[in-house]
């Protein structure tokens, strides 16, 4: 028998709730505010039939192209063989989620803003604002005040049976 073509079709796992979370989403998904340029996950809520979108969106990343009423269109990428396309979906906003990709980036914005404002309150050049890697541990020594040295060696092979 060949497969059905339906627009929900193989969704079974994809679109099922947690354990103990079914039924209608909570009012702060409602209240959420979305600007256009924000970035948001799309995650389909199989609760709501509304404003769906298609199975291959859920799970991915896009910007906020247009707010609507009770809808966002939101521009993401969408790849046909070697090219990748710019696709708008139109979900309505209990199917998104506001995405946390670039929130390490806006924290360092706002703490790069912070040190500017300061300099230049100081009247001094900013440093370099550049992200610098955790480098290796510090050196420290161990007392041997209730450490008692252990000699490390090979114990002999004791045949149990």
């Amino acid at each position: 028998m060949t497969s059905s073509k339906g627009y929900r079709r193989q969704t079974r796992k994809r679109f099922s709730q947690p354990f103990r979370k079914h039924g209608m989403p909570n009012i702060s998904t409602y209240l959420t505010t979305y600007k256009r340029g924000d970035y948001v996950d799309i995650k389909v809520n199989p609760a709501v039939h509304k404003g769906m979108p298609h199975k291959y969106y859920h799970g991915l990343t896009g910007k906020v192209a247009v707010v609507h009423k009770n809808s966002l269109t939101v521009r993401c990428t969408r790849r046909f063989g070697n090219k990748r396309v710019h696709r708008m979906v139109v979900c309505r906003v209990e199917h998104l989620r506001k995405s946390k990709c670039d929130m390490e980036f806006n924290e360092r914005r706002k703490i790069n803003d912070e040190m500017r404002k300061q300099a230049e309150d100081e009247n001094r050049m900013v440093g370099s604002m550049k992200r610098v890697q955790k480098g290796s541990r510090e050196e420290f020594f161990i007392g041997l005040d209730g450490n008692e040295p252990v000699e490390l060696k090979n114990e002999p092979f004791i045949s149990v049976y």
